[in-house]
């Protein structure tokens, strides 16, 4: 039942997020994908279809974290993950008002998406020097 169970639509809109919304953020060994509320609705997206995405970000080769940023209804929500010993669940902590694990960690928004995604880049610069060991 876990694996083999994926919707259509799942795996559309899979496909549309590594093809259309997957920025990769080289000179920060970063990638990120967001997603819109529209998107959301457009694939028919459901609690649970989004899971595990932000990892096939993190997978690409030379990446130290990834981002996955979803607008949902009352917030933005933010997915964060990360290798070696980067400290993901720092930033959701300082700056989201969230936490957990030093490799995987969440946090939220109340801005906007364009916002958010603009304050989780403005960030980035503070951790370079451990994003491009």
């Amino acid at each position: 039942m876990v694996y083999d169970n994926a919707s259509e639509n799942r795996l559309r809109f899979l496909g549309h997020c590594l093809t259309n919304k997957l920025e990769i953020l080289r000179d920060l060994n970063t990638a990120i994908i967001t997603v819109t509320a529209e998107e959301l609705a457009q694939y028919q997206i459901v609690t649970g279809d989004t899971e595990g995405i932000v990892n096939y970000a993190l997978s690409i080769n030379g990446i130290k974290l990834a981002a996955f940023i979803i607008e949902r209804s009352d917030k933005v929500k933010l997915s964060l993950r990360s290798t070696g010993d980067f400290p993901a669940n720092e930033i959701c902590k300082k700056y989201f008002n969230g936490g957990g694990h030093r490799n995987a960690a969440g946090g939220a928004s109340d801005k906007g998406l364009a916002e958010t995604i603009t304050a989780f880049k403005s960030i980035l610069p503070e951790y370079k020097t451990q994003l491009i060991q």
